[in-house]
């Protein structure tokens, strides 16, 4: 094709005719560049396809992450609240009860949960690569200030609650040195003629302050939960509908 252009100019040149040459060099030129132009276009729409697959295909990946997300942030808080309801009736129990000392040793041997219900992971594996790669970029400012702010707030309340977790952990190791109860590995179970010597030989009142004080850090760590637990869970929703639309 180029040497048959050139074979055009050439004759044009040899007979003279100098404006048809300008004129044809100049239409040649034009042809070029919309030549150029049309294959800038092409490109630039597999890039635009191309990133619009990629685009889709994390936007699939996020959504997937942050329902998970939620599910397990709303089965924490659903089990907070029927074990901070199961305290409230112990402390009632015990306000009504005649003989309270008793009626806390009951409940510390046999009715109490000594697992403590804490989120344990955020699924921020999508949201890493998107940083990682800088493909994030590919979603709106909008979106992307969103997603920060969740990733934020994740990590926040990760840490807050790892600290206020190890607090009551503190106190239930302090407590299960003086007293048995109920958990995989423990030698002295309940309802073992050791554990009932140890019980038997207590000092109840001393045994009524230790326990209040474990109640207590537990009732520190879920409503300290509870409050990160409510704002990431209402973000979180928010981002989903975001991403949904999109």
């Amino acid at each position: 094709m180029i040497k048959f252009f050139r074979n055009i100019r050439k004759s044009l040149l040899n007979q003279g005719k100098t404006t048809k040459y300008l004129k044809y060099a100049i239409g040649e030129i034009i042809l070029v560049v919309i030549g150029i132009l049309m294959a800038l276009q092409i490109n630039n729409w597999n890039e635009e396809r191309k990133n619009s697959k990629l685009k889709n295909t994390y936007k699939e990946s996020l959504i997937e992450n942050l329902v998970l997300d939620s599910i397990s942030i709303s089965s924490i808080i659903g089990k907070i609240n029927t074990d901070v309801r199961n305290i409230e009736k112990f402390e009632e129990r015990v306000s009504n009860s005649q003989n309270p000392l008793d009626t806390i040793l009951k409940i510390a041997r046999y009715e109490y949960l000594f697992l403590i219900y804490i989120i344990l992971d955020f699924q921020q594996d999508t949201y890493e690569v998107l940083n990682s790669t800088g493909h994030i970029g590919l979603f709106s400012s909008e979106l992307v200030k969103k997603l920060k702010e969740v990733n934020s707030l994740q990590k926040r309340t990760f840490f807050s609650i790892s600290q206020s977790f190890e607090s009551y952990r503190n106190v239930l190791t302090n407590y299960s040195r003086k007293y048995p109860f109920s958990f995989k590995n423990n030698l002295i179970k309940n309802n073992t003629k050791a554990a009932s010597e140890i019980w038997n030989n207590i000092s109840k009142s001393e045994h009524a302050t230790e326990f209040n004080s474990l109640i207590i850090a537990k009732g520190d760590v879920y409503r300290l939960e509870l409050g990160h637990l409510t704002k990431l869970q209402t973000k979180t929703n928010e981002l989903l509908s975001q991403l949904r639309e999109i």
